[in-house]
């Protein structure tokens, strides 16, 4: 019948291939998502060309569905004037020198003839779909581009934060944390503040702490040091990795404080996201499980440096337990729609 032809030929056009060429494992970030870019260009042409073909079908079913009313009611002024259907002469339907007129008319007139005339209505309704069709080349269309666009987008970020990583320490200067934090920037949608690498070194440290260090210098530009790992100490964490000592600008002056407190203020509320066990700021330690802003005051150990008067100390728990850098995408990505829409913002509330 002609409406499963026609279910056919749709199926057909829509069941498309979307062959996307895989890029090979050496290639670089940049050049992977140039070819994601290359292969959602080409499904966006495969998008047009059955968009273009679903609307020439748009165009024949809307002529069909004409045609079809029209020979629904002159079987029914035939079956007026001579009565029952079956005396209608056969020749009726063959008059036209195209043969999808005769199927056309043969299928309206066995659905009458078999007093179907609910399912008429249906053959009808299923033959006059072009408005469907036209949505559903326009829908191919809009996917074909919004795919373009996130690929788009995803090559701007890898290119963003591959600016903003410069060239990625490697050897003595880097460590695990360093790598890490490296493939996810390469991986990521948008440009992440914190994948800028900063001017100290960041050898041996674990991912929350390279996370939490990369942080301070996107938002607190003033600290020019920050120290983390060393092969000795009379505490675990600096040569574990796990632990950042956040060095004052001004050597712990007065004028520090409020930074010192800023920073530590942060950490605090943000403890869980960037894994963090203690810190320790002015000769005070603050724990995890303690609520924001209670201080536990510490003895003297002798010296400003070694009473943390002149640095914040945070440790994290275990260099991987922390969510730090998908707060930095959300917190990217938003300052990017914002900018976008060209609105301000700061990167923290």
């Amino acid at each position: 019948m002609f409406k499963q032809a026609l279910a056919l030929a749709c199926a057909g056009v829509l069941m498309f291939p979307a062959v996307a060429v895989a890029a090979p494992t050496s290639a670089s970030p940049v050049d992977r998502a140039e070819q994601r870019v290359a292969d959602a260009e080409k499904d966006l042409r495969a998008a047009t060309a059955t968009a273009r073909d679903l609307r020439t079908q748009a165009d024949s079913a809307k002529k069909n569905q004409a045609a079809a009313q029209r020979d629904l009611g002159n079987f029914a002024r035939e079956a007026y004037r001579g009565g029952p259907l079956d005396a209608i002469g056969l020749e009726s339907l063959f008059d036209s020198p195209n043969p999808s007129d005769a199927l056309r008319r043969a299928a309206v007139l066995e659905l009458l003839t078999e007093h179907q005339d609910a399912q008429v209505e249906a053959a009808l309704a299923e033959v006059g779909q072009a408005d469907v069709l036209r949505q559903q080349a326009t829908v191919l269309v809009s996917e074909a581009k919004a795919q373009l666009r996130a690929a788009e987008a995803s090559l701007r970020a890898v290119k963003g934060n591959r600016n903003l990583l410069g060239q990625v320490a490697g050897g003595s200067s880097a460590g695990i944390g360093t790598a890490t934090i490296t493939k996810r920037c390469l991986n990521a949608e948008v440009v992440v503040d914190i994948c800028g690498k900063p001017p100290w070194t960041e050898r041996n440290l674990t991912f929350d702490a390279v996370v939490i260090e990369r942080y301070v210098h996107s938002k607190w530009p003033q600290i020019k040091d920050v120290g983390g790992w060393r092969p000795s100490d009379p505490f675990p964490d600096h040569p574990s990795g796990r632990a950042v000592d956040i060095m004052m600008p001004n050597a712990g002056a007065a004028k520090d404080v409020p930074v010192g407190n800023e920073i530590a203020k942060y950490f605090q509320e943000h403890a869980a996201e960037y894994g963090i066990y203690y810190m320790i700021w002015r000769q005070r330690m603050w724990k995890a499980s303690d609520p924001v802003g209670q201080w536990t005051g510490m003895s003297d150990r002798g010296s400003p440096t070694a009473n943390h008067m002149d640095h914040v100390h945070i440790t994290v728990t275990d260099g991987t337990s922390g969510s730090g850098f998908e707060l930095a995408e959300i917190r990217s990505h938003d300052l990017a729609k914002l900018l976008a829409k060209g609105g301000k913002a700061t990167k923290d509330k």
